[in-house]
């Protein structure tokens, strides 16, 4: 991301905090492992736990999706095909919205718990909404105009890939 555009080592101004990979729940027969998803073949993902079954595994995501910065977590009913996403609530939508205050364009969650930059330009903003969006994985991005409507809604990419949809074949 653009250190100028987002603030970084100005005066008063916070640090982006750092991302961190989606999770994903996988069963190898006798157990259910719950770790960091990575989507290249050369890096072992961190486990974080393991599980009787995945019942157990996907209550215990549940509860630290909630308590913790990892925007959602995979379901994997098989190696190639996802049987559910579970969302962080606070990486459900991500937006653009223009401040009265600051007579400029914000991106911040929609729980308005942290701002990640705030533009003169709507297009700038809207860019880094995008960047933001992918590099922190929030489920929507949600792109308002001046007034306050929505005018557009940009899913996830394991939203607009259909992941998992029946018959969708998806490479760990």
């Amino acid at each position: 991301m653009d250190d100028a555009i987002l603030g970084t080592g100005a005066i008063g101004a916070v640090s982006v905090p750092p991302s961190k990979p989606p999770i994903e729940i996988v069963a190898d027969g006798r157990e259910s492992v719950v770790r960091e998803f990575v989507s290249d073949d050369e890096t072992d993902p961190t486990v974080l736990s393991t599980y009787e079954n995945r019942r157990l595994a996907e209550r215990a995501v549940r509860k630290q999706l909630s308590t913790s910065r990892y925007p959602c977590a995979l379901v994997w009913e098989t190696d190639h095909s996802v049987g559910g996403l579970l969302w962080n609530d606070q990486f459900k939508r991500l937006r653009v919205a223009y401040s009265q205050l600051q007579r400029a364009w914000i991106v911040a969650p929609v729980t308005d718990e942290f701002m990640f930059c705030s533009l003169q330009e709507h297009r700038h903003a809207c860019r880094f909404a995008r960047s933001i969006q992918r590099e922190y994985e929030f489920k929507h991005l949600e792109i308002r105009t001046k007034a306050g409507a929505v005018d557009r809604l940009i899913d996830h990419r394991f939203l607009r890939q259909s992941i998992t949809d029946s018959g969708v074949q998806f490479t760990r």
